[in-house]
C-alpha cells in the first residue's frame, strides 16, 4: 500500500527535461549544491562526501528543496556527484510536504549505483531516455528515504501501518471518488466510529472525511495539469456530480479556482 500512495504523488513530480549536471570533486574540496529547481537530488557516484553531518558513499544521495543551502566535502579520495532538478505540479506538492528541506538517504538497492554510472556515463541515448532514468532515480531514492527514515515521515504515511487507521486510508485512495462515510472506513478495521475517528485524527492529524477532501484535491490538481482533461470530467475522477460543486470546493480547499491551477 505504501508504493501505491508513493506512486500516485510521483505523478506530480518530473525531471525538468535534462536539467542535469556533474560535478568532480578534489580530495577536501567543499561544493555549495545549487537548488534551482522546486527539488534538487545530489547523488554520489564515487568516492564519499559529507553533507549535513552524514557521510554518503556511492549510491547515496541528498535532496533538497529551495531555502535549502547545502556544501559537501569531498573525502581524501575525492568524489563525483550528479545533481538533478526536478519540477513539481499537482501531487508533487504534497509529497515535498512530507520531506524536511535536506533528507538524505543511502539505498540498500545496488541498481541503483548502476543507474548512477550509467547516467554519469551520459547513457548515449535520446534526452527522452535520461529524462526516464532520473525519474527512476528520484523514485528509488524517494522509496529507500520513506522506507528509511521512519521518524521523519509524515504522520499519514506512517498511519498506513495501522491496524485500525491504515485500512481506511487504503480504502480512500483506492478509491478517492466514493461516496464514504466515517462509519464504513471504521467498518474496515472492525473498530468503532468514536474509536475509529480519535485514532484517525491521532495519527493523520484531521479528520477522517477532511482527510478525503484533502487527498481529493490532491489529486484534482494533479488531473487539472492536463489540458485535455476537462474540469467536469476531473470533478467525476474525485467524487462530485458537477464542475460547479467541484470548482466551489476546489476552491475552499486550495484557496484558488481550478482554472487558476489549469492556467
Amino acid at each position: 500500500m505504501i508504493v501505491t500512495v508513493l506512486e500516485t504523488l510521483l505523478r506530480g513530480i518530473r525531471t525538468q527535461e535534462g536539467a542535469m549536471l556533474r560535478a568532480r570533486l578534489a580530495p577536501g574540496e567543499e561544493y555549495a549544491v545549487p537548488v534551482g529547481s522546486p527539488l534538487v537530488l545530489c547523488a554520489v557516484v564515487a568516492g564519499e562526501v559529507a553533507v549535513a553531518g552524514e557521510v554518503l558513499r556511492p549510491g547515496a544521495a541528498a535532496m533538497l528543496q529551495p531555502g535549502a543551502s547545502v556544501t559537501v566535502r569531498a573525502g581524501d579520495a575525492g568524489a563525483s556527484l550528479l545533481v538533478c532538478g526536478y519540477s513539481t505540479r499537482g501531487g508533487g506538492t504534497r509529497l515535498m510536504g512530507a520531506l524536511p528541506a535536506v533528507a538524505t538517504v543511502s539505498p540498500d538497492d545496488p541498481d541503483c549505483v548502476t543507474l548512477l554510472e550509467l547516467l554519469d556515463r551520459g547513457c548515449n541515448g535520446p534526452a527522452v531516455v535520461q529524462d526516464r532514468l532520473l525519474d527512476w532515480l528520484l523514485t528509488c531514492t524517494l522509496n529507500a528515504w520513506f522506507d528509511q527514515r521512519a521518524p521523519e515521515r509524515p504522520g499519514w504515511f506512517a498511519a498506513l501501518a495501522d491496524p485500525v487507521v491504515g485500512p481506511a486510508l487504503e480504502a480512500v485512495h483506492a478509491a478517492p471518488a466514493r461516496h464514504w462515510t466515517v462509519e464504513e472506513l471504521a467498518a474496515r478495521s472492525g473498530s468503532s466510529r468514536a474509536a475509529f475517528a480519535k485514532r484517525f485524527r491521532e495519527l493523520v492529524g484531521s479528520a477522517p472525511l477532511a482527510y478525503l477532501r484533502s487527498w481529493r484535491m490532491t489529486l484534482a490538481a494533479e488531473y487539472l495539469a492536463d489540458p485535455d482533461v476537462t474540469v467536469g470530467a476531473v470533478a467525476r475522477r474525485v467524487g462530485y456530480s458537477d464542475a460547479f460543486t467541484f470548482s466551489a470546493a476546489f476552491k475552499r480547499e486550495r484557496g484558488v479556482a481550478p482554472s487558476t491551477v489549469r492556467a
